[in-house]
């Protein structure tokens, strides 16, 4: 009942904020306080019986994940209230930095192993966005560098949590994967999108018409290559294989999607699409590439399991 009461108090609070924000009926302090009260009785509800070393009970994992997304739009209240610009960079950097603060101090203090993945995501946020001030509109290609390198920090605090014995390792471990794969999966949705407009535009009665349609879009940065579909490949079968030597199924359900992902880039033949080439029908390439690294490795396993049992 703490636990539905908790959901339902949040829920209510994002809902009266909305009506009340979109008529303009409430002052920024009143929308402000709207959302902070629930916010500090449901994070003072799921700190109250926090031990130390203990896991944290259903309910406060609950009511203290409940608070923690509430947090972030308590933190833009407060910035309309104060006057400061919601539509700036740095500001949402700071919320998403404040926000992962809050919801790492959770995790370590009431053991809610969700908050750190929480704290993660939101660290990535605020990781972007201050890139996006400083190199001022990156490229699409750029944010794909950006998320392997805030992956690779992530991956980084992760192993020293486990080195120490931290609480969520593993959640904070998944915010790595989480940003590894969407580095992988930016050009399967831009190459998904320029192939669906070209289709789409290759029934235009004039050949100028389809150029017109499709010059906006044509140098769009962030399509997907080769060299992408195998970093895809690669970065989500290792998800997979660490995610099940340390029994994490954040990692796994990550390296899923990834492989998802690439199925669909690969099955659709996105980066032949984006060359300007017809789709085949050959078994040369990823097929054959594929079910030849498939069988490789299950003989390879089996044999070493073979000669384990020996």
């Amino acid at each position: 009942m703490r636990s539905a009461g908790g959901v339902l108090l949040a829920v209510g609070a994002l809902v009266l904020l909305s009506r009340k924000s979109a008529h303009g009926q409430w002052g920024t302090f009143a929308q402000f306080l709207v959302v902070l009260v629930p916010a500090v009785v449901l994070y003072a509800l799921a700190l109250a019986r926090s031990r130390p070393r203990a896991a944290a009970q259903p309910d406060q994992a609950v009511l203290g994940v409940s608070a923690l997304l509430l947090s972030p739009v308590v933190l833009l209240e407060f910035l309309r209230w104060v006057g400061a610009s919601t539509g700036s960079a740095l500001n949402l950097a700071a919320v998403f930095a404040a926000a992962a603060l809050l919801a790492a101090y959770t995790a370590r203090r009431s053991h809610v192993t969700y908050a750190a993945l929480l704290a993660g995501i939101s660290a990535l946020a605020a990781w972007l966005l201050v890139w996006s001030k400083i190199l001022d509109h990156p490229s699409l290609n750029t944010y794909r560098w950006l998320l392997i390198a805030g992956a690779a920090i992530i991956f980084a605090i992760a192993v020293a949590l486990a080195l120490v014995g931290g609480s969520g390792a593993s959640e904070v471990a998944t915010a790595g994967g989480l940003a590894a794969v969407a580095a992988g999966i930016i050009g399967v949705v831009v190459s998904s999108l320029l192939g669906a407009l070209t289709a789409v535009t290759s029934s235009s009665s004039g050949s100028e018409e389809r150029s017109s349609l499709l010059r906006p879009v044509r140098h769009l940065s962030g399509a997907q290559h080769l060299a992408w579909d195998v970093y895809l490949l690669v970065a989500s079968l290792l998800l997979v294989w660490v995610g099940s030597r340390v029994r994490s199924r954040g990692l796994g359900y990550v390296g899923a999607a990834g492989l998802l992902a690439f199925l669909v880039s690969v099955a659709a033949q996105l980066t032949r699409i984006q060359a300007g080439h017809a789709r085949t029908t050959d078994i040369v390439g990823w097929p054959l590439v594929l079910l030849l690294l498939g069988a490789a490795g299950i003989v390879a396993g089996t044999r070493a399991r073979l000669l384990g049992d020996r």
